[in-house]
């Protein structure tokens, strides 16, 4: 087996783009894993690797045993190959940090926090937000990754190492500069907003746009399209200082923000409010009722509130 070919068959699964063999025989290398040539590998190593392909074989393993012989005499053949883990490894390796030991910074409901990276960057990590930081930036890139949620960044410019967000499907990356990610996972969208400097997005391989001060990039991953516009820099930051400015938001995006800030759930009672939008800058420090107040003025609706649940109708 040409190993450089194998690379090409491996980066096209982990695309979604290769076909049925090619599926077969990197499916046939996850299930030869524990192997004894993958075990002279660190515990931590072998388990990232796992965990970083399993996602995307486990669907198509659970589909094998409707697959033809055809396919499994091909996967057998695989197991035969010298060397194919170990190439698979080596493919593997280049797209993931090595030796890393992992903060996990959680924040809850009405909660922002302020940390500080090795290399002296910052972020600051708004409500219900999950990040993962590295204990040390010992890699060639420094690389962070935004689980779930919104996180404002200020990268420390080092032009030997890039600085990396991983936030769900996209990639946003840095020499120096400051923008803001927001990537929970209840809203359609992903936005990546810049602050100062130039950040690229890239979806993949893909290279979805540069961004510079004042633009703001949507990606709608359901759809795998974005769009770009120019935004005010000042809002999409505002909620580090608690408070959180929203420009014809809709109503779930509404509710999100009012659970975030004081943990109450917010429904619409009716369609017509569940299709109102709202401009509105809401304050953590004002009363979660003097802003449902607030809120029911932009369209003279009426709220009925039960414990932590809030009704707009």
């Amino acid at each position: 087996m040409d190993i450089y070919k194998f690379r090409k068959q491996l980066r096209r699964y982990l695309k979604g783009t290769a076909n049925e063999t090619e599926n077969a025989i990197v499916e046939a290398w996850y299930k030869s894993y524990q192997n004894e040539s993958n075990q002279q590998l660190p515990q931590e190593e072998r388990e990232r690797i796992k965990n970083n392909i399993h996602a995307g074989i486990k669907a198509a393993i659970a589909q094998q045993r409707n697959r033809s012989w055809y396919v499994y005499r091909i996967a057998a053949s695989v197991l035969l190959v010298s060397g194919l883990s170990l190439a698979a490894y080596f493919v593997i390796r280049n797209k993931l940090p090595q030796n890393q030991t992992f903060t996990i910074i959680q924040t809850h409901a009405g909660e922002v926090r302020q940390i500080t990276l090795p290399d002296s960057s910052v972020i600051w990590v708004n409500a219900a937000s999950r990040i993962r930081v590295p204990a040390s930036f010992n890699e060639d890139i420094r690389q962070v990754y935004l689980d779930e949620g919104e996180a404002f960044f200020k990268v420390k410019h080092d032009a030997t190492k890039p600085f990396r967000v991983n936030a769900a499907v996209l990639k946003v990356q840095v020499l120096g500069t400051s923008f803001n990610i927001s990537a929970y996972k209840q809203m359609p969208f992903i936005k990546v907003v810049v602050a100062t400097g130039k950040v690229s997005v890239s979806h993949g391989d893909k290279t979805l746009s540069v961004l510079t001060p004042g633009q703001q990039l949507t990606y709608l991953p359901a759809k795998d399209t974005y769009s770009n516009e120019q935004v005010n820099i000042e809002n999409s930051q505002s909620w580090k200082d608690g408070n959180t400015s929203l420009n014809q938001a809709g109503f779930d995006e509404l509710a999100l923000v009012y659970k975030n800030l004081f943990n109450i759930n917010l429904h619409a009672g009716n369609a017509r409010a569940k299709g109102y939008r709202f401009t509105i800058r809401i304050k953590q420090n004002i009363p979660p009722d003097e802003t449902l107040k607030a809120i029911s003025q932009l369209h003279n609706t009426h709220f009925r509130k039960e414990g932590h649940e809030v009704t707009l109708y």
